[in-house]
């Protein structure tokens, strides 16, 4: 096993023994609930660049472009006897910080849960951060100017979905994946040449449709769990796998000099390159 398929199985043995400790908390044992809200927001007074960092541990998140001049505007409701919530910004540096700290485990109540609803400038370029625990996310980003998106998810379920062009280059796609599902839509809207996943249990469904102007390289480390890619299938398509104990279904693909190449892929317009390792796992490619 390589190093990094080690450090993705690390990864995820520490996914499933959070999700272990979440489970053996007796409902009993869990303190009372004490629910309240918070509105804010912030007015955008500089068109430069800023940096996002979002954090929310569990509960639901949806994201979405602003229409009105804001910065940000976040809608929360949240448990004060278990979490705080926090919002900061630095005008020199240009930093948003915020979101919801975690103080206690706790079970995730499906029937009364903590909500996050959060609009973002799309007048200025964010570089773009969440760390995600327990949550269901939805992550719409069209018309955000994004010059980098990470994006970490531990035991969540992620939707994210771009719908219309990044208008501003992106620079790296990051997806850290632990005991969680993920589904990327219209991926070739990010506008970025660098898309990259770890995970570590989970499964992760990338559809790469949307506008393609460049040549993109998808690279792909995945412990135990799926990952689905699909693909134009006028894209020219190049893999190179690595897989210990995993399938690879390559959806037609051609084998030779060590790599997996699609039919079109010297005349290709423009050309996806795959670098994918897996362990324990699924990899399906598909061409559309």
């Amino acid at each position: 096993m390589t190093v990094r398929a080690t450090r993705s199985a690390l990864a995820a043995g520490r996914a499933l023994i959070i999700l272990a400790a979440l489970l053996a908390v007796p409902l009993s044992q869990l303190p009372a609930q004490s629910w309240r809200t918070l509105d804010v927001s912030r007015q955008l007074h500089d068109s430069g660049a800023h940096q996002v960092s979002v954090q929310y541990g569990a509960g639901r998140l949806s994201l979405h472009a602003a229409r009105a001049p804001l910065l940000y505007d976040m809608r929360l409701r949240y448990d004060a006897e278990r979490t705080t919530p926090f919002h900061s910004y630095s005008a020199a540096s240009r930093t948003l910080e915020l979101g919801v700290r975690r103080q206690n485990l706790k079970l995730r109540d499906d029937q009364n849960p903590a909500e996050l609803q959060l609009d973002l400038a799309d007048r200025v370029p964010l570089n773009l951060s969440l760390e995600l625990g327990a949550v269901e996310a939805d992550l719409d980003l069209s018309r955000l100017r994004l010059t980098n998106l990470a994006v970490e998810s531990g035991a969540s379920e992620t939707t994210l979905r771009f719908d219309t062009p990044n208008p501003t280059r992106m620079r790296s796609l990051r997806l850290e994946v632990g005991a969680a599902s993920v589904t990327a839509t219209r991926l070739a809207n990010a506008n970025t040449r660098d898309i990259r996943v770890h995970g570590g249990v989970g499964s992760v469904d990338l559809d790469l449709g949307g506008n393609w102007t460049q040549d993109v390289v998808l690279t792909v480390d995945m412990a135990v769990g799926s990952v689905r890619v699909r693909v134009p299938s006028d894209v020219g398509v190049r893999v190179e796998m690595e897989k210990l104990l995993a399938s690879f279904d390559h959806g037609g693909l051609v084998e030779h000099d060590g790599a997996y190449f699609s039919d079109n892929w010297d005349n290709a317009p423009y050309k996806l390159r795959i670098k994918a390792e897996t362990t324990l796992g699924k990899f399906e490619l598909y061409r559309r």
